[in-house]
């Protein structure tokens, strides 16, 4: 099972039981973004800095730095993800790959579509007061880029939560996917967010961020539509074309 060129799509949940096997045949896909490259007006950077409370003892910036190296960010509404560090029930470690699950529409928290996607963690940051990593999108991914979330534990007692992320679309992209993507993918980062404080702090995650994303499948018939309609004037067009010849 070679790796795909992008993000693979994937209809109503199938292929769960094969995301362990795609995690190990996907693992020739190369890295799609370095440091050092020069960056234009196609990416976009976004940060995100979020209080997480105060802390004297630093009981809290270890509970959150677990939670950092565990990657317990998106929930499962978002997407899930099987990796080498949670095949084998560790913190992460540079090197690891990372299979992302992405759900695009879902109704009542059945997937009925979703694209997969491959990582890789490039960097792992562990000091006495800062703890993060970066992972970086490879060729089986519709993006380019990286995403760092880290937590820093300040002087002042303050425990914060900064997440840095730095991407793009492919080259070839639509408009609208682009569009689509860049919504989706705001909408994302303040999930992982929410979710990450609710982890923390033991306290239920709200129904009402996740709204969008079940809302988002009365957009299913309108796309289907578009497929169907696609699809007809393709079918119309070759029968013209055989009549001709």
């Amino acid at each position: 099972m070679a790796y795909p060129e992008r993000a693979l799509q994937v209809w109503l949940g199938r292929g769960q039981k094969n995301d362990v096997q795609r995690l190990q045949s996907w693992r020739d896909a190369p890295l799609t973004y370095f440091p050092e490259q020069e960056l234009d007006p196609n990416w976009v950077v976004d940060r995100y800095e979020t209080v997480l409370g105060q802390d004297s003892t630093g009981d809290l910036f270890q509970k959150a730095a677990r939670l950092t190296l565990q990657n317990r960010f998106y929930p499962p509404e978002v997407m899930t993800t099987v990796s080498d560090y949670s095949l084998e029930n560790r913190p992460i470690r540079v090197g690891d790959r990372v299979l992302q699950r992405i759900r695009v529409f879902q109704y009542k928290n059945f997937p009925l579509l979703e694209v997969l996607t491959l990582n890789e963690i490039t960097e792992v940051v562990q000091e006495p007061r800062r703890v993060g990593f970066t992972y970086t999108t490879t060729a089986a991914h519709s993006e380019i880029g990286e995403w760092s979330p880290e937590v820093i534990w300040r002087e002042n007692g303050e425990v914060v939560l900064v997440i840095n992320v730095l991407s793009r679309s492919r080259p070839g992209a639509s408009r609208l996917a682009r569009q689509l993507t860049r919504r989706l993918q705001l909408h994302a980062h303040q999930l992982s967010i929410q979710n990450f404080l609710a982890l923390l702090h033991g306290r239920p995650r709200s129904a009402e961020p996740y709204r969008y994303a079940t809302l988002s499948a009365s957009l299913l018939p309108v796309a289907l539509l578009a497929a169907a309609f696609i699809l007809l004037l393709l079918a119309m067009f070759h029968f013209k074309k055989k009549e001709i010849i």
